[in-house]
């Protein structure tokens, strides 16, 4: 094995935070969540807004707002309306982000895509876990082609990537890294 201390950390990291995107999909799927939980969700991001502590809470308050006016825009116009999608794209995005890092299956896009999910539950005021997810996942990206060498991927990776080309250029060559042989 060529790197083989990024390889085992890399594998733990995979381990931990596909586990805890894997129970938070799986109980999401378990438990009925829907639109309605979406919804509410939402709804107690759009309270953390300058415009919404303004007026509970005053000017102090509304000095330190956790949800922009930009993402709540977002929120009112996008997410709400959608809530049912979302719902769906939720739930199974964390399962399959969670299995996809435990079986070490495109395990650079599953964490790529966990960060997307992460964010934008920061952006929502949520802290939670999802600082330390990002920072984990970030080292799951730079650890390039490593974190491949123990899971599902070294079995398929290099001929998809020689399969096609496109694959070793810009950003796709984060999310799908090879070694240079």
């Amino acid at each position: 094995m060529k790197h083989l201390i990024k390889s085992i950390f890399g594998l733990i990291l995979r381990l931990y935070v596909g586990y805890e995107f894997l129970t938070a999909g799986w109980e999401k799927i378990v438990s009925g969540f829907n639109g309605v939980a979406v919804t509410g969700f939402l709804k107690s991001g759009l309270a953390q807004t300058h415009g919404a502590l303004l007026a509970s809470k005053g000017a102090e308050a509304a000095a330190h707002a956790n949800v922009s006016d930009v993402w709540a825009w977002f929120i009112s116009n996008i997410f709400i309306p959608s809530s049912p999608l979302f719902a769906f794209i939720v739930k199974y995005g964390e399962f399959f982000v969670g299995l996809g890092l435990i079986l070490g299956c495109f395990s650079a896009l599953a964490a790529f895509f966990g960060i997307i999910m992460n964010f934008s539950y920061l952006l929502t005021g949520t802290v939670s876990v999802n600082p330390q997810l990002v920072i984990f996942q970030l080292i799951i990206l730079l650890i390039g082609a490593a974190v491949y060498t123990i899971g599902i991927d070294r079995l398929f990776m290099e001929k998809l990537v020689s399969k096609h080309p496109v694959l070793k250029r810009g950003f796709f060559k984060v999310l799908f890294p090879v070694d240079k042989q």
